[in-house]
């Protein structure tokens, strides 16, 4: 945000500034809903992420009891040993994938929950900046020539806009 070094004079160039500081607002609100949905959608992810890494675990416990069995049979079913065992190696790497995939989305979601905290800090300091400005154009009196009248006219104006803003 670019302060400007004077307050403006007129009610015109302090209407517009104030409809910059309006615009300035939205803007970043539109960016923190976005980081909110980001992160809403980075916490989905993990969430189902963890599930099917669950799933996965318990797909390998039943295998390897399977595989157990199986080796105390082998003299009869030989066959059947080594196809549990492949699926065991399988179950073993998707679950090693499924794993590796969580703790990438954690960091993720970690990202953008510091991402989250990042734009809310931003949005609070410019609020209170603008605020500030808002006050400081209303207290400062006006330097337009023509008597008092043309002064009072412009500031009620601006105590309106003001509660329009906030």
């Amino acid at each position: 945000m670019s302060a400007p070094t004077e307050l403006p004079a007129d009610p015109e160039s302090m209407k517009k500034l104030e409809k910059e500081f309006s615009m300035e607002s939205k803007s970043e609100e539109k960016k923190l809903q976005s980081a909110f949905k980001d992160m809403h959608k980075q916490e989905k992810s993990e969430a189902k992420a963890s599930k099917s890494v669950e799933k996965a675990e318990k797909a390998v416990k039943k295998l390897e009891k399977l595989e157990l069995e199986t080796v105390n049979s082998l003299h009869a079913i030989t066959h059947k040993h080594d196809v549990a065992v492949a699926d065991l190696h399988n179950a073993q790497a998707d679950l090693h994938t499924q794993q590796t995939q969580l703790e990438k989305l954690k960091q993720d979601l970690s990202t953008a929950r510091k991402h989250v905290d990042q734009v809310t800090r931003d949005k609070k300091d410019h609020d209170r900046e603008r605020h500030n400005r808002i006050s400081q154009l209303h207290s400062s009196p006006p330097t337009q020539i023509g008597g008092p009248s043309a002064g009072t006219s412009g500031a009620s104006t601006g105590a309106s806009q003001e509660r329009t803003l906030l």
